[in-house]
């Protein structure tokens, strides 16, 4: 009984040894797995940060072109001034004609 105790004990001991190697290589697998996953992610990131830096570089762009008057705005202000001058000049005439000084 006791050669087969030890060949059952050996047998079991030698399933366990060939198993063993691909555990292991499946544990390094998994962590060369997720090492090649951390490098993606950290890719993936700078990339996108690069990305963000580009856009935000574009709005602080567009904003600088909105803050500076462009032709129409030139336009429109002179507009304003000629009008509020016209006004004057009306309320102006009619002070004229009630102050009783008449036109030629």
């Amino acid at each position: 009984m006791t050669s087969i105790k030890k060949s059952v004990v050996i047998g079991i001991l030698c399933l366990f040894l060939a198993v063993l190697p691909d555990a292991l290589c499946a544990q390094d697998l998994q962590e060369n797995n997720a090492q090649d996953a951390i490098a993606l992610i950290r890719e993936q990131n700078s990339k996108l940060a690069g990305e963000l830096r580009r856009i935000h570089r574009e709005i602080a762009a567009l904003r600088a072109d909105f803050d500076k008057p462009d032709v129409k705005d030139v336009f429109g202000g002179i507009g304003y001034i000629f009008g509020l001058c016209g006004v004057a000049a009306f309320v102006a005439a009619r002070r004229k004609d009630q102050h009783g000084l008449k036109r030629p």
